[in-house]
């Protein structure tokens, strides 16, 4: 049985698609873009939290907590390790933790940090503070509706330097979260969104964001888009595959 839900063409021309990206930086002009593709995106070095973090996963899976399976897929955890370890921010943000396991990755490079976790559901609340208490103390997780602890958190960073959007699929949602934290941005900071291509939705708010003025480059990485806003540097989106 096949078990796609598209046909064999239209799947064949998804692969297609993303066979034609950039792969190792090949066709990239930009220093700093390849520099990024090669250092980061292509990355394949093991790290010592990986193995940390993937072990607090199957703790969680173990004590029955399927919120463990829901959180960030392993390959990109480690994605988001590179990139906050590669850009060393120090006022971090992320809007939806499942069970902790994101917020791991993204807190793990480095103890001197200001970490704020926003959730909404009690039981990720719980989880997700398990999962930090067991590995990285210096994250604070906010409980309560985003539209309430979305501005409280953005106001006490400040200016924030690196956003991690993991909260919904739901594209006016992400549209908020999106306006709020680019109200607090400086020209380093670094959004990291997932599920760019979830629904037709998220693909259109990614095509948005993509041609905003204030976006200067973007790496699609087809579910994951990573936006920069750094004004040096010559507008761009780069298709990377991933």
């Amino acid at each position: 049985m096949n078990v796609f839900p598209f046909s064999n063409t239209w799947r064949e021309t998804i692969l297609f698609y993303r066979f034609l990206r950039h792969r190792k930086g090949f066709g990239v002009h930009s220093p700093f873009a390849f520099s990024f593709i090669t250092k980061v995106i292509d990355e394949r070095c093991g790290y010592y939290s990986y193995q940390d973090i993937e072990l607090i996963r199957r703790q969680l899976i173990h004590r029955g907590n399927s919120l463990a399976k829901k959180d960030i897929k392993r390959s990109h955890g480690e994605l988001l390790f590179r990139t906050v370890n590669y850009f060393k921010p120090k006022k971090l943000l992320q809007i939806g933790s499942p069970a902790g396991i994101a917020a791991l990755y993204m807190t793990a490079y480095a103890s001197d940090l200001k970490a704020l976790v926003l959730e909404k559901e009690p039981l990720s609340v719980e989880t997700t503070a398990w999962s930090l208490q067991k590995y990285h103390s210096a994250v604070k997780v906010c409980p309560g509706d985003y539209e309430q602890t979305l501005p409280a958190a953005l106001q006490e960073l400040g200016e924030v330097d690196f956003v991690f959007f993991q909260a919904t699929q739901e594209k006016e949602k992400n549209r908020f979260y999106f306006e709020e934290a680019i109200k607090h941005i400086q020209p380093d900071t670094v959004f990291f969104m997932e599920g760019i291509r979830a629904n037709q939705e998220m693909r259109q708010l990614w095509t948005e964001i993509c041609y905003r003025k204030d976006v200067i480059l973007t790496f699609d990485l087809y579910h994951i888009g990573i936006i920069i806003f750094q004004p040096r540097f010559y507008k761009k989106n780069y298709l990377v595959y991933f």
